[in-house]
């Protein structure tokens, strides 16, 4: 078990209502006039489909892959609730699946919030997947009220940003590419359980064994946590 299967249980399900960067992404793409409408979409890093729901309902057909097999379980409930058969599901790493699938073409590959691509290899299997690439990703801050005092404690931070990310790798391409940038802020409740466990996993990614002994002077009730972020769209 990977630790995304371990984020599984915690992590957002498929929501019938658009949040606002689903909303503005979406306004974002038909200013562009990209369209989900009998398209063969892969969704890489689909977590547990709260995207990959919403692009169903259009497309012809969506390879979804996710390296963690809990995600994929409740995208596939999600799935079954919603009576929506045309979703293909590779629980595999992003490497392994494009080992085993080179030259397979699409005409949208949509990628959001996931780390799937970490290197300018993957950046260059990613372009060459399909027509339109639609990505989105950590811009340049993401501070929460919660998680900022222990990672400040254990003296790490929240790694979602990558300097050599894949706007750079763009940008070092001369690719041309369309930007629209989200500012965010929400709110996230979580019983004491869930943010125990919480503060843990984001320990954990960045290389952190920590207890919940150590955790407990910052967790002794139910929390509701602000998380404010800056959020990027790249569309090419």
């Amino acid at each position: 078990m990977n630790l995304w299967d371990k984020k599984a249980k915690n992590y957002a399900r498929y929501n019938k209502e658009l949040d606002n960067i689903q909303k503005e992404t979406f306004k974002e793409l038909t200013k562009l006039n990209i369209y989900f409408k009998n398209k063969n979409i892969v969704d890489i890093g689909c977590g547990t489909g709260v995207w990959t729901l919403h692009l169903a309902k259009d497309a012809k057909e969506i390879t979804a892959i996710d390296s963690a097999q809990s995600m994929l379980e409740f995208f596939k409930e999600d799935a079954l609730s919603l009576n929506l058969n045309n979703i293909k599901f590779e629980n595999v790493s992003f490497k392994e699946w494009i080992q085993k699938n080179q030259g397979l073409h699409f005409d949208i590959a949509f990628l959001s919030m996931s780390p799937a691509l970490q290197t300018f290899e993957d950046y260059e299997h990613f372009m060459n997947l399909a027509d339109v690439k639609i990505y989105l990703g950590w811009a340049d801050y993401r501070k929460s009220d919660f998680l900022d005092p222990i990672f400040e404690h254990f003296k790490t931070e929240f790694k979602g940003f990558h300097k050599q990310d894949l706007e750079f790798f763009l940008k070092e391409k001369t690719i041309k590419f369309h930007k629209f940038l989200f500012n965010e802020t929400r709110q996230a409740q979580r019983i004491r359980q869930e943010a125990l466990e919480n503060a843990l996993w984001h320990l954990s990614m960045n290389g952190i064994d920590a207890s919940k002994d150590e955790l407990e002077k910052w967790v002794k009730s139910d929390i509701i946590e602000t998380i404010q972020s800056k959020i990027k769209l790249l569309i090419f």
